[in-house]
């Protein structure tokens, strides 16, 4: 039910007045940082937009309670109130995102103008924001017209292909330009020389993607221009289906005078070989199809291939092979609004080994390629090169912690002045040259990192211990790492998007670095493989991938967990609805294999080998001993009993009041079944049940982690149920160590999480960082066992360090209204402070504890609510200090909260008396 704007704003008044006093109130702002599709003047979107805003307004304990979109075909008539596609009116609301438009239909190729204005709490209006845009792209496959998809005829396994237009413009001003572009499997696309992007992202050729660009600001508008391309197909591998051979470009240069020209690909473009890339016998560097081993022959390069002068006379006319729709990509093409980042790194050291070898150290762990320029030597000398994680005791690379990867690549010098700079990206830290010809420094030395639009400085973390410090750093680096065409399993071994890895890596990068834009495209791609693969309404363990329907079960299980994470996060409701069918069917298919004498799930269907009825946790040491030979596993149960918990709660949202009663029974049932037959007679869960029924005896820290953490332990089993989960340390693996700190959180075990954290003895984040780690690994003992060593999916530790240590979390989505509550650590750590970044604005966090003081200071942006909690301190009576008045709080176990905290900044304090 919704409040109304009067009676919302009574609500929150009264409560800001009990405990701040009324204040007089300033004009509200313009609403700032407008986005629609979560994109700022987003370029190539669907026709179907939504937007988001901040609402500016200095006052204190200020909220949105109306807001007005006005969207216009012409920024003119924006400007001069003729707004003639949709004004939303005023609307009663205090959603600032993901307000969806509502008005006349949009038209493919075209630009949009929109503008929105907010009311304060006393109902004042503000002023209009300045004009946002977004282009709608291409919709449909006629809108492609007269472009053709072409290709270069051949069938090499590794094949690179230059691609080249020439078109001379002589017309009016140029109003508007746009490039829409897609290649299988990667593209780099130049206009007149200089970089317009890369990309796309992967997927099925049925659901191909394309990107947009503006490149009004780069065309020559009297005169010759040149759109360029490299393009490069390799087959199907780890999350890169096979596809089809293809580039397909059209262009649309819009003139003040109305007129338009176009450009677009047909077999006038000319094609030719890229004769740099020895590609005639290809190795492959290992067998997960991440690329082949660059041979790169400096003779061969064409460093002018993409400027106006070059010749291409020798070239030949590229292949038509249709305009869309043709086989394969048989429906209308996908906007990607995600764009890839490169940026240079310096290396830390370079260290000269003596004859021609030289070891280069980049400091840490990043994802991209090596950009060497050599000069002088030898005629047709080999320059042997070697990527690598970690260093031998001679100084030299090592090749046995590359993953069972390839890591190598060769140059041909030709002598003179040549860069080595391959195409295809791998994880690395170091990297070997041998027999250079001369000297390699900071001049001639650098890393071309890449990722996905993700934006590091969005939060932060600082706190009194240094070793909490690090770990945060590694995870937040560990994230940028994995951030490539999907949420990649690491940037080396395995390219693929698993479900189980995108889902620990996705939440914590909404959480961290803003992102909505990757989450949304991956939430919706494995539902695309529901679709594709799965009737039954289970979901692909990695996808897109080369190799079809596979599944993992608790991987099927875990999406419902992100998808109610991405909503909470969001408010996305839009999301829900579209896709709620799709969502239902996942729990269906967990309820299918529920067995009716026990009320529980037994072998759940999927998977195979070591991840039959269920992964559990991976690789197997990471399980440290669970008994997987029982059927009905604790795990898979409380991930059930999750699956129906959060599907009752999406009908609620949805108002589906019936499937809302029938999940809630469903959760219950199981919930009951769990706790009447897998928890022993000492009052902790063991790993499940035998097919005979009998029990197991092992009790692992998963099976008691999972209830604890979903708040299913009976209140008579919990102290014994925290004693088995504390007392295990750190006992378990990637696949689970969400579930962890949390549990330890939820628990309100403070101490005990700060060490789980910060302990280098216990296997964990510090022990990684102890042992020179620079990402999270895929095991804690990937440096001895061989595990990957850039494995991100650990950066899901992350969320606890905001919810617990911090102290922030949704109570309502899109954090209309938030907890803040750090946890009581005692002496385990005396101050922390951060920011995290939600869809209202930046929220800050800063607490200290000294011998007579607790101090908490939140900045919250308007539009915001807290129920800020502070510890109790040990101390009798409810009287704390807001703001430097004195008020009473309500108590909460050994906690004190505040509700309705509003915007602004806000310091509460609790007074700790000298002991007697």
């Amino acid at each position: 039910m919704t409040l109304s704007r009067g009676l919302m704003t009574l609500c929150v008044c009264l409560s800001f007045a009990l405990m701040t006093g009324c204040t007089s109130h300033s004009l509200i702002d313009a609403p700032s940082n407008l986005r629609s599709f979560d994109k700022a003047n987003p370029v190539g979107t669907d026709d179907q937009p939504y937007f988001g805003w901040y609402v500016q307004d200095p006052d204190p304990n200020e909220i949105q309670t109306a807001y007005q979109i006005r969207v216009a075909s012409s920024l003119a008539q924006l400007k001069g109130d003729q707004v003639d596609l949709w004004d939303s009116g005023e609307v009663e609301s205090d959603r600032q995102n993901y307000v969806t438009y509502a008005g006349k239909p949009l038209q493919a190729a075209t630009r949009y103008y929109w503008q929105v204005r907010t009311w304060d709490r006393d109902g004042n209006v503000g002023p209009y924001s300045q004009p946002a845009s977004f282009d709608v792209g291409l919709l449909t496959s006629e809108d492609w017209s007269p472009a053709q998809w072409i290709k270069r005829d051949t069938r090499e396994r590794d094949n690179y292909t230059y691609f080249r237009k020439a078109f001379t413009l002589d017309g009016p001003a140029i109003e508007r330009a746009i490039v829409y572009v897609t290649a299988v499997h990667d593209y780099e696309l130049y206009l007149n020389g200089l970089l317009v992007g890369k990309g796309p992202a992967y997927h099925y050729p049925q659901y191909q993607y394309y990107n947009a660009f503006d490149v009004t600001d780069m065309l020559d508008r009297k005169g010759d221009n040149l759109f360029a391309c490299l393009t490069h197909w390799y087959g199907g591998g780890q999350g890169r289906p096979t596809s089809e051979r293809g580039l397909l470009l059209k262009a649309v240069i819009e003139y003040t005078d109305g007129s338009q020209s176009v450009v677009a690909t047909d077999r006038s473009w000319k094609q030719t070989k890229v004769t740099a890339w020895d590609t005639d016998k290809p190795q492959r560097r290992n067998g997960e199809g991440v690329g082949y081993i660059d041979r790169i022959v400096a003779s061969e390069i064409v460093s002018d291939w993409k400027s106006l002068d070059f010749n291409d006379s020798a070239w030949t006319a590229a292949t038509e092979i249709g305009t869309p729709p043709v086989a394969p990509w048989i429906n209308p093409l996908q906007p990607d609004l995600t764009r890839l980042i490169e940026r240079e790194v310096t290396p830390q050291t370079i260290t000269d080994l003596g004859q021609g070898t030289y070891v280069i150290d980049l400091g840490k762990i990043y994802a991209g390629v090596p950009s060497i320029t050599f000069s002088g030597g030898e005629p047709n000398s080999l320059i042997p090169i070697q990527g690598g994680y970690t260093l031998t005791k001679d100084g030299t690379v090592s090749t046995r912690t590359t993953q069972n990867t390839n890591m190598s690549y060769s140059f041909m010098h030709n002598s003179t002045t040549a860069t080595f700079q391959p195409m295809v990206y791998l994880g690395m830290r170091y990297i070997q040259v041998d027999n250079s010809p001369c000297p390699l420094t900071e001049d001639n030395v650098t890393f071309i990192s890449r990722h996905y639009e993700l934006d590091p400085d969005r939060s932060g973390f600082a706190s009194s211990d240094p070793m909490l410090n690090r770990v945060w750093d590694l995870m937040k680096h560990s994230l940028i790492l994995g951030c490539q065409e999907q949420f990649v399993d690491t940037p080396t071994r395995e390219k693929g998007g698993f479900l189980g890895d995108s889902w620990s890596q996705g939440v914590p990068a909404m959480t961290t670095m803003g992102d909505r834009t990757m989450n949304l495209r991956v939430l919706l791609e494995f539902l695309d493989s529901q679709d594709q693969y799965w009737p039954d309404g289970r979901l692909n363990a990695v996808y897109p991938n080369v190799d079809g329907g596979r599944d993992i079960p608790d991987y099927t299980q875990s999406y419902l967990v992100w998808a109610w994470d991405y909503y909470m996060l969001t408010g996305n409701t839009a999301f829900l609805q579209d896709n709620y069918d799709r969502l239902k069917k996942v729990a269906d298919y967990v309820d299918t294999y529920r067995d009716e004498s026990t009320g529980l799930i037994h072998n759940l269907a999927g998977g195979g080998g070591a991840y039959l009825h269920g992964i559990i946790d991976w690789p197997p040491q990471s399980r440290y001993g669970y008994d997987v030979d029982t059927e009905a596993r604790t795990v898979i149960n409380a991930y059930a009993w999750a699956d129906f918990a959060l599907i009752s709660q999406i009908a609620k949202v949805l108002g589906k009041s019936q499937d809302q009663a029938v999940y809630h029974y469903k959760a219950e049932q199981i919930k009951e079944a769990i706790n009447s037959q897998l928890i022993n007679d000492q009052g902790v869960y063991i790993d499940g049940l035998y097919p005979d029924g009998t029990p197991s005896e092992h009790v692992s820290q998963h099976a008691n982690m999972f209830p604890l953490a979903m708040g299913l332990v009976p209140a008579e089993h919990r102290d014994t149920v925290i004693d088995a989960v504390k007392e295990r340390q750190m006992s378990v693996g990637m696949v689970t160590l969400r579930w962890l700190p949390a549990a330890l959180g939820f628990a309100d075990q403070g101490p005990h999480l700060i060490e789980l954290y910060s302990n280098p003895e216990w296997d964990g984040w510090a022990k990684t960082l102890h042992l020179g780690g620079t990402c999270t690994w895929e095991t804690w003992d990937a440096l001895t066992s061989g595990e990957s060593m850039s494995h991100p999916w650990g950066a899901v530790g992350l969320l606890a360090m905001q919810q617990f240590i911090l102290g922030v979390g949704p109570m309502a989505p899109q954090f209309a209204h938030i907890q803040i509550k750090p946890l009581d650590f005692g002496d385990a750590l005396a101050s922390a402070a951060g920011t995290l970044p939600t869809d209202r604005g930046d929220i800050y966090v800063d607490w200290g504890r000294s011998e007579d003081l607790y101090s908490l200071t939140c900045i919250l942006p308007a539009n915001v609510t807290a129920k800020v909690y502070v510890p109790s301190c040990g101390v009798a009576g409810t009287t704390v200090l807001l703001d430097g008045q004195e008020v009473e709080t309500t108590e909460e176990g050994n906690y004190l909260y505040l509700d309705n905290i509003g915007s602004g900044t806000h310091t509460i304090e609790r007074i700790i008396p000298p002991a007697d």
